[in-house]
């Protein structure tokens, strides 16, 4: 059985830890033309509940299944709502023809203090929509999803447990 995800939020997802650290340290964020692209985050609790079930049901066996969140939103929308529950106002700059990955993603990760050998493939993939194709693993397993606002605002909250945000 495998399961495919666009993006996990949580405080352990090095992509969502990016985006938020983008967040954090950039008080304008360019965004490229991949803002549009739209995606289906999901909380990571219930990707954990996901893989627990997989492993016991038996219909699942041998499948792809998407593991995606309830709602989709554009990665700018995305931006936009971890910033609201960082309390930080961010002014982000669309630019519609600006893709520049190779470049935007060296800078990013100096910014964030992140592997180019992650953030590059990371934000290459950013240039399509991420959303679910696939049969809904959520529905076939019977797992309840949280929201993708109570989704980053747990992931935040775990976060600074461990450590301290600078922008909240």
């Amino acid at each position: 059985m495998a399961l495919r995800a666009s993006i996990v939020i949580g405080a352990g997802s090095r992509s969502f830890r990016f985006l938020v650290r983008l967040i954090e340290r950039m008080p304008v964020l360019p965004v490229p033309a991949w803002r549009t692209r739209e995606t289906s985050p999901l909380d990571e609790r219930d990707m954990v509940e996901l893989l627990a079930r997989a492993a016991v049901v038996d219909v699942a066996c041998g499948q792809s299944l998407d593991a995606s969140g309830p709602e989709l939103v554009t990665y700018a929308e995305l931006i936009d709502r971890i910033s609201e529950h960082m309390l930080v106002g961010r002014i982000t700059l669309g630019f519609s023809r600006l893709m520049l990955t190779p470049v935007a993603s060296r800078v990013a990760a100096v910014i964030t203090g992140e592997d180019h050998e992650l953030i590059g493939p990371l934000m290459e993939s950013l240039e399509y929509d991420l959303l679910p194709a696939g049969s809904n693993a959520a529905e076939l397993l019977g797992v309840r999803l949280h929201s993708l606002d109570a989704a980053i605002e747990h992931a935040l909250g775990e976060w600074e447990a461990a450590e301290p945000l600078a922008a909240r």
